[in-house]
């Protein structure tokens, strides 16, 4: 498994914020043969900032918007969003999950995704996950991703996700 370089904030983390920013460390490939996530991560300046556990539970990072994240427009690209949006809204959900009930991640059911700004190269953005809704099967996850210098909503994802736990009390 790869260790991260996703910075931590120099404030000491509550519980709740220590279990989640671990959780997102750990997001990228486990295969080290492969491209390792966290130089992607450290390139970007990708920065863990704080959670709460709500409710709603949220989650947010900052980071810059790196080279290898751009079209060739020089703006985020469009499926580099959606992966980020994926992938960093899962950490939330795995922090308020509990054996048998979303602690596997699930799996994505429905992700749509927003485009409403771009967001050119070297910018600093902020974001933003929160979790709508949590059952027994199903959750619901929202993104922004929103520029650092003046506000403005650039990437808006809603993260459907099913839960793939087997029953706690299963046999096996």
């Amino acid at each position: 498994m790869t260790t991260s370089t996703m910075a931590r904030p120099a404030r000491k983390l509550d519980e709740f914020e220590e279990l989640v920013y671990m959780y997102a460390a750990r997001m990228g490939p486990h295969d080290e043969s492969q491209e390792r996530w966290d130089i992607d991560s450290q390139a970007s300046n990708m920065r863990f900032e704080s959670a709460t556990k709500g409710p709603p539970a949220k989650v947010s990072f900052l980071f810059s918007i790196a080279p290898k994240m751009c079209n060739f427009l020089g703006n985020l690209h469009g499926g580099c969003a959606a992966t980020l949006v994926d992938v960093l809204s899962t950490v939330i959900l795995l922090g308020v999950s509990s054996p048998g009930h979303f602690s596997l991640g699930g799996v994505s059911r429905n992700l749509k995704i927003t485009y409403l700004r771009p967001v050119p190269r070297g910018t600093e953005v902020r974001l933003t996950c929160e979790l709508v809704h949590v059952g027994r099967r199903l959750a619901l996850l929202r993104v922004e991703i929103s520029r650092v210098d003046n506000g403005n909503l650039c990437v808006v994802g809603e993260h459907e996700k099913a839960n793939t736990d087997p029953e706690v009390d299963q046999r096996i």
